[in-house]
């Protein structure tokens, strides 16, 4: 078994990785509890990189922490902006097996980092409730409504805004009903695919096309 000090100081040295601790994790080598002590280290090595193993761990294993849902949700409220993305990703990847709906009241949390004029900020909270309707269907009326405002919203450039309606656009796609995802959602869409941004455009024609409709 890895000790905590070992695992911290290879962290600084560079000798381990996000991802060689992810695997010590689910094959039960190294303990889940030394991941959440790292977060709270002075050392960005040892901070971040246990933020990153959280975040690959959930991706890859989100049943093991399925207990730590409240204790991530705390980062939601991090005034260190990496410690907050990875927990808005880690609660989107964790709703599937979120039994018990605790993430569903962090919601108005989430919604709120789609009106901060955070591009990073909103594009993850973006891809999260995507995820999130996606585990819970009575949710998915009221996150509709929050992805589709994201073409009100204020941003540093019209750019960022248009980046940021292209992540709706792929949240939208993860679990709007492929046969009739709705009147609003396809006016949304339709406007979209004269979006000045490229990339944003070619998303909103994908979607179309994969909704029985074609450009």
């Amino acid at each position: 078994m890895v000790q905590e000090k070992t695992l911290f100081s290879d962290l600084v040295a560079g000798k381990t990785t996000a991802e060689i601790i992810r695997n010590g994790v689910a094959a039960d080598k190294i303990p889940l509890s030394y991941v959440f002590e790292g977060l709270s280290s002075n050392l960005p090595r040892v901070k971040f990189g246990c933020s990153k193993t959280l975040l690959l761990l959930s991706g890859k294993h989100p049943e093991l922490l399925r207990g730590n849902i409240e204790t991530i949700a705390e980062l939601l409220d991090s005034n260190n902006r990496i410690l907050k993305w990875n927990a808005i990703a880690i609660l989107g990847n964790l709703a599937a097996v979120d039994a018990e709906g605790r993430i569903r009241s962090r919601l108005k949390r989430l919604y709120g980092f789609l009106s901060g004029g955070e591009l990073i900020t909103a594009n993850n909270a973006i891809a999260a409730l995507g995820k999130i309707a996606r585990a819970f269907p009575e949710e998915r009326k009221r996150i509709v409504a929050q992805l589709l405002g994201i073409e009100r919203q204020s941003f540093e450039t019209d750019e960022c805004r248009n980046i940021a309606i292209g992540k709706s656009i792929l949240a939208l796609g993860m679990f709007c009903d492929p046969v009739n995802p709705g009147k609003r959602v396809l006016d949304f869409i339709d406007r979209q695919t004269g979006n000045s941004r490229k990339a944003t455009a070619n998303k909103a024609k994908t979607f179309i096309a994969q909704h029985g409709r074609s450009y």
